[in-house]
Protein backbone atom coordinates (compact mmCIF):
# COMPACT_ATOMS: atom_id res chain seq x y z
CA UNK A 1 0.00 0.00 0.00
CA UNK A 2 0.98 3.26 -1.06
CA UNK A 3 0.36 6.52 1.07
CA UNK A 4 0.75 10.10 0.37
CA UNK A 5 3.81 11.89 2.96
CA UNK A 6 5.12 15.44 3.34
CA UNK A 7 5.95 17.85 0.56
CA UNK A 8 9.87 19.46 1.18
CA UNK A 9 9.06 22.59 -1.01
CA UNK A 10 12.32 23.91 -2.70
CA UNK A 11 13.07 26.98 -4.54
CA UNK A 12 15.22 26.52 -8.16
CA UNK A 13 16.96 29.56 -9.81
CA UNK A 14 14.46 31.24 -12.75
CA UNK A 15 15.20 33.98 -15.46
CA UNK A 16 15.49 37.72 -14.34
CA UNK A 17 16.58 37.02 -10.61
CA UNK A 18 13.25 34.86 -9.80
CA UNK A 19 13.07 31.68 -8.64
CA UNK A 20 10.68 28.57 -9.36
CA UNK A 21 9.29 26.79 -6.44
CA UNK A 22 9.34 23.05 -6.28
CA UNK A 23 7.30 20.30 -4.25
CA UNK A 24 9.61 18.01 -4.00
CA UNK A 25 7.33 14.49 -2.99
CA UNK A 26 7.41 11.58 -1.05
CA UNK A 27 5.51 8.57 0.30
CA UNK A 28 4.62 5.95 2.54
CA UNK A 29 5.34 2.23 0.98
CA UNK A 30 3.78 -0.34 3.45
CA UNK A 31 4.90 -3.58 2.40
CA UNK A 32 3.52 -7.31 4.54
CA UNK A 33 5.33 -10.29 4.41
CA UNK A 34 3.43 -13.46 5.27
CA UNK A 35 5.03 -16.83 5.95
CA UNK A 36 3.01 -20.40 4.03
CA UNK A 37 2.97 -23.14 5.84
CA UNK A 38 4.78 -25.91 3.94
CA UNK A 39 2.57 -29.38 3.57
CA UNK A 40 4.84 -32.64 3.19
Amino acid sequence: MVDGARVIKRMRPAPQGRGYRVRKRSNHVTVIVDEKAIKN
